[in-house]
Parts: C-alpha cells; sequence; structure tokens
C-alpha cells in the first residue's frame, strides 16, 4: 500500500469519466475498495488525501499560470 497507487487512482479519477462514474456508484466503502483492489490499487485512506493535495496544488498552479 502506497503512495503511487493512490496518485495513480487520483489521476485516473480526473482523466478516466467512466471510471469516476464507477467509483461514485458505491454506496458502501467496503465495496468500494474490494473494487479498488481488483483494479490494483492498494493503498491507505492517508495516501489518497496526500495524493488529492498534490492534486489540488498542480490544478492551483495551473490555474494561476493561466489567468497570468
Amino acid at each position: 500500500m502506497n503512495i503511487d497507487d493512490a496518485q495513480r487512482f487520483v489521476q485516473q479519477m480526473r482523466d478516466d469519466p467512466g471510471f469516476r462514474q464507477s467509483v461514485i456508484g458505491f454506496s458502501a466503502s467496503s465495496e468500494l475498495w474490494d473494487f479498488l483492489k481488483h483494479k490494483g490499487y492498494e493503498f491507505e485512506p492517508c495516501h489518497l488525501v496526500k495524493a488529492m493535495a498534490g492534486c489540488m496544488t498542480d490544478m492551483e498552479k495551473k490555474a494561476k499560470i493561466q489567468t497570468d
């Protein structure tokens, strides 16, 4: 379980609308974790938070560049 898997997951959520729809369709967290493991993602929730924070930082930088 590592941050790399969490970062790949966040990137796929950004880039793949079909995957994103699949993920948001789960109503139970245990089903979601089983789905993610089946897809090759193994990470802890704290890794996901760090990956999301990194993604948000990147998005903020890109938005700032576009407005300058």
